[in-house]
């Protein structure tokens, strides 16, 4: 075939096109595999800043949508007795450096307090050795709530007089992972049927934020789960 132009320009096209389906064809099979991967780490999560129980988990979900963002609350027992509330939230009003943050936060209750049990990062695009110090087990942001009770938490940064020792060099990150415990809280709240009024909040009796909680509405296309047993062991 002579060269020209023209058949250069179809060969270059054909090329494209060949990779860009093979592109998606290996997408389209990964797809599922890294979506059943990323279930299977949010599970482990929700073990993870529990405390650890013996015997099978069972899992009961809701989920509440707030605007874009969806708030899922994990209630977790084992034998048929509570072990705790795990929740995974997004920083609603605080983006962080790079994005907005995503945890996963355990919430247990002993001798008639809530108290913070663990927290598990599940999404971040901080800067690595600033922001994404937030990783690190024992930082002090985690530090800031491990074993406290949140309702004697204010949800911000020390730098804007709240309870949260920032990150060194990474305030707007250590701002939006302040504001996605929060989220969880109130998540954690409203899972037991006591989240309080706006006007409750305004008035002081909280520092959880419950203005954006007032027009929530269920997850929309899913269904509620009945209780997951024996999928997952925190043993």
């Amino acid at each position: 075939m002579k060269s020209t132009l023209k058949n250069m320009v179809l060969v270059l096209f054909s090329i494209t096109a060949v990779a860009a389906l093979l592109v998606a064809l290996v997408n389209n099979i990964t797809k599922e595999t890294i979506a059943q991967t990323e279930q299977r780490n949010k599970d482990l999560a929700k073990l993870e800043v529990l405390p650890a129980f013996e015997g099978e988990a069972e899992l009961e979900e809701k989920c509440r949508e707030i605007g874009d963002f969806k708030v899922n609350v994990t209630t977790v027992k084992a034998n048929g007795e509570l072990v705790g509330y795990a929740v995974e939230a997004p920083s609603i009003t605080k983006n962080g450096y790079g994005d907005r943050i995503y945890l996963m936060v355990g919430f247990v209750e002993q001798d008639g307090k809530t108290i913070v049990s663990g927290v598990k990062v599940i999404s971040q695009k901080e800067t690595p050795g600033l922001g994404a110090n937030m990783l690190n087990p024992g930082n002090s942001l985690e530090q800031s709530v491990l074993g406290k009770s949140p309702a004697e938490l204010t949800f911000a940064v020390k730098k804007d007089n709240g309870s949260f020792d920032a990150l060194t060099g990474s305030t707007i990150s250590s701002r939006a992972y302040a504001n996605a415990v929060e989220t969880a809280y109130a998540g954690y709240l409203w899972a037991k049927g006591e989240l309080p009024s706006e006007e409750d909040a305004q008035s002081g009796a909280t520092t959880t934020d419950t203005t954006s909680w007032a027009t929530t509405t269920e997850c929309q296309n899913e269904t509620e789960p009945e209780a997951q047993k024996g999928e997952v062991s925190n043993e």
